[in-house]
């Protein structure tokens, strides 16, 4: 396996990174959502969501088809997928009512991208959200709003919506899964296994004013959201940017940068974990899986996946060290099931000083995405401040391999990377190109 020759995937112009998603199903399946400008109302220009999709039997990609039905700037989008290729996108649009979700949904079935349906009535502000996917092909929808125009007196909600495959359809109305809706919720993560239970995590100010980790879940069985709690250690400092990941079983495992003050009173954050258990329906006691305690950095921006067959996950983060001229890196840590513990800590970007690799290396690597095959074959992407991009492979078991640089051509400048793994391993990465004449989308597979 090795990564094919770039191809360009689209030439903007005025490509948005932040709208650029991918996602992955079975062997040779995969999907990509990105937004540019377009001038179909003009003089008002607008962003506008596309989408293509990657065919095996062929080695090409679909053209691109546009997943709004009417005009207005992109704002927030989301694209999930399933172990049978069918894939689900939401985003979030400015109309002329206000911003609303919208979504779409890909049916392997008849190889066709479903109408845009409006999802919600239009929201009061531009929410953090998630969209997850179970390998069967339930979903959960969840974002975080400030309630105003429906709520009296104003209140912070976060918010979900389901999608039952049984039924082809969203279950309606959204339900608002936080009890205490006096502070602001932000940065909601999402999972889902093969019988469609759920967990949601989002990060909120507690009673002190302090940032915690709240979670709540969906029975399947019971058909039923259950009340929410608190997920974060409460004796330790502020917490943050939760990432959740679920294998077909329903075990979970979250992480989150969590502070804690040193005994000589300094102030670091490190990355926590809880691990959930399906049988007992209990979240185990908080674990620090990752810190420096040497210079007192601080970790951001955790991501995590699971191997849905095995268990074994791959959480990555950035590390920026305190103080300068320590240079940050993409960094994690494996969490292996057989051993029921966190195992190597992996750096994925490049280091030039092999004595010291946590603390080395000339560039500042960027956060990684991740991504995991139900086997446990697992990849990070990332592109760093030299505007590089790159991409390491773990194939279980072992140690990360070396990584190997993505790019059009020699001194081609990356601005950002994404992919996503299928079933069988094979990946796809999708980067952004900065040039003069403009921004390009670039896409290789490794197959």
């Amino acid at each position: 396996m090795s990564w094919s020759k770039p191809q360009r995937l689209s030439a903007g112009p005025s490509l948005s990174w932040e709208h650029t998603r991918v996602a992955a199903g079975p062997s040779g399946s995969a999907f990509a959502i990105f937004a540019h400008a377009t001038t179909q109302n003009a003089p008002h220009d607008y962003t506008a969501l596309y989408a293509r999709r990657y065919a095996a039997t062929s080695d090409t990609w679909t053209s691109e088809q546009p997943l709004q039905s009417q005009p207005g700037n992109l704002l927030r989008s989301n694209l999930a997928a399933d172990e049978q290729g069918n894939a689900l996108a939401v985003w979030l649009q400015q109309a002329p009512a206000g911003n609303t979700f919208f979504a779409s949904r890909f049916s392997a079935a008849t190889g066709q991208w479903s109408p845009s349906l409006q999802l919600t009535f239009p929201v009061d502000d531009t929410p953090t959200m998630r969209l997850a996917m179970s390998p069967t092909g339930d979903a959960v929808f969840v974002w975080t709003t400030l309630c105003k125009t429906l709520c009296k007196p104003a209140e912070h909600r976060v918010m979900a919506m389901r999608y039952a495959v049984a039924s082809n359809r969203w279950i309606q109305p959204p339900v608002p899964l936080n009890s205490a809706r006096d502070t602001p919720s932000l940065w909601p993560a999402a999972a889902l296994d093969a019988n469609g239970n759920a967990l949601v995590q989002w990060q909120q100010a507690d009673a002190r004013g302090t940032q915690a980790i709240r979670g709540a879940s969906f029975n399947a069985d019971k058909f039923q959201w259950c009340a929410d709690s608190t997920l974060s250690r409460t004796n330790y400092g502020p917490a943050s940017t939760p990432a959740i990941a679920m294998d077909a079983a329903g075990n979970a495992i979250a992480v989150w940068p969590q502070h804690v003050a040193t005994l000589t009173g300094q102030l670091m954050q490190g990355i926590d974990s809880r691990r959930y258990d399906r049988k007992r329906n209990d979240w185990q006691p908080s674990e620090r899986i990752d810190s420096h305690i040497s210079d007192y950095g601080g970790m951001f921006n955790p991501s995590i996946v699971i191997a849905t067959n095995t268990g074994d996950a791959l959480a990555g983060w950035l590390y920026l060290p305190h103080p300068p001229p320590l240079t940050g890196a993409a960094e994690g840590r494996v969490y292996v099931s057989a051993k029921d513990d966190w195992d190597i800590r992996p750096r994925f970007d490049r280091s030039v000083d092999p004595n010291n690799p946590r603390l080395g290396g000339t560039v500042l690597g960027g956060f990684p995405v991740l991504a995991s095959d139900p086997a446990g074959d697992q990849v990070a992407f990332w592109a760093q401040s030299d505007h590089t991009a790159w991409a390491s492979y773990l194939y279980a078991p072992g140690n990360f391999r070396a990584p190997e640089p993505l790019r059009s051509a020699p001194g081609a400048v990356v601005g950002a990377i994404t992919g996503a793994i299928d079933l069988n391993g094979h990946a796809t990465a999708v980067w952004i190109e900065n040039a003069a004449d403009g921004d390009s989308l670039w896409v290789a597979r490794y197959q």
